[in-house]
């Protein structure tokens, strides 16, 4: 790409302010600010060559600044501790976890929903509400859920969903605001999710927005995890895997009931993961990992995922 390849050369002298970069790449004379900054992080923070400090300067990753505002958030201390982020590249500061343990009964785990605006996670939708549930030790342990004022009209087919209207989001804070706490409730536990997909492209592009950094980390899916240890399930919804579970789901469709609900069904497939043998993280990706089925036809993916995956709705 051009302007990418423009954006390397340039940055490869050092780093610069938005204002210049955009005006070398873009070849714009003096654009405003605010239009630079919206450019800049619109083409660049989707790579992870690229990463902004906390001056607003663009860097290549090579020659980023160590202290990212990720490195100082707090560790998980189950387990053993989590290495140091190294010199070498922002991204490894980023990672949501540590090299805790390959063991599951050791690792520490955050299951996390997120409700948006649409499917569009690096387009024109944004989060509205996001929970993250932490569990370690084989119960949760802390609960982080908050609104999102996401910037933009909440389709009428969404609020019909979620419950969720501008009314309650348009004094919320924004997830600039809340992406320190967000980093602290995620960081140092394996990303949970039903359809981890999706809440895991939203997180991470809300916080590329919002810092110019990219998250990294080790996923685990929970629709995954039923299709293989609950084969005899007709669907592998949240609400059949509650039901099959006997577990209450206390506000469906809200991130903070249906990521305590995650994380209680998560729990006890963990369980019996283990009845089956399965004690390791190695085992436990092996186990998860779709059979090959030779050369499959690609089918065009929904836009909103939650609306059209019958094993991610009920």
């Amino acid at each position: 790409m051009v302007l990418i390849s423009r954006a390397r050369d340039f940055l490869a002298a050092g780093p610069s302010d938005a204002v210049d970069l955009i005006a070398h790449v873009c070849q714009l004379p003096s654009p405003p600010r605010f239009v630079a900054d919206h450019m800049a992080m619109a083409l660049l923070a989707p790579w992870e060559e690229f990463a902004r400090d906390v001056d607003g300067r663009w860097a290549l990753v090579a020659d980023a600044a160590a202290d990212s505002w990720l490195s100082g958030a707090p560790q998980a201390t189950t387990g053993s501790p989590a290495p140091t982020p190294t010199r070498r590249a922002p991204r490894d500061a980023a990672r949501v976890y540590g090299r805790l343990s390959d063991r599951l009964d050791e690792l520490s785990y955050v299951v996390v929903d997120v409700e948006t605006t649409g499917g569009r996670s690096f387009g024109s939708d944004r989060i509205t509400e996001i929970a993250a549930v932490v569990v370690t030790g084989g119960e949760i342990s802390r609960v982080y859920e908050t609104l999102v004022n996401p910037q933009r009209p909440i389709p009428p087919m969404v609020t019909a969903l979620t419950r969720i209207t501008w009314d309650m989001v348009k004094h919320a804070p924004t997830f600039r605001d809340v992406v320190r706490d967000v980093a602290d409730a995620i960081r140092g536990h394996v990303f949970v999710a039903h359809n981890v997909g999706f809440d895991w492209r939203f997180v991470t592009a809300e916080i590329a927005r919002a810092t110019g950094e990219r998250m990294e980390g080790r996923r685990l899916c929970t629709v995954k995890m039923a299709r293989r240890l609950l084969p005899q399930l007709h669907r592998r919804s949240l609400d059949y895997l509650a039901r099959h579970y006997g577990v209450e789901i206390t506000a469906r469709h809200r991130a903070g009931g249906d990521a305590v609900a995650t994380a209680k069904v998560f729990l006890r497939m963990l369980k019996d993961a283990r009845a089956q043998g399965c004690t390791t993280w190695e085992q436990l990706e092996a186990m998860v990992k779709p059979p090959s089925l030779g050369r499959r036809k690609h089918r065009r993916r929904s836009a909103m995922p939650r609306f059209m995956d019958r094993d991610t709705t009920a």
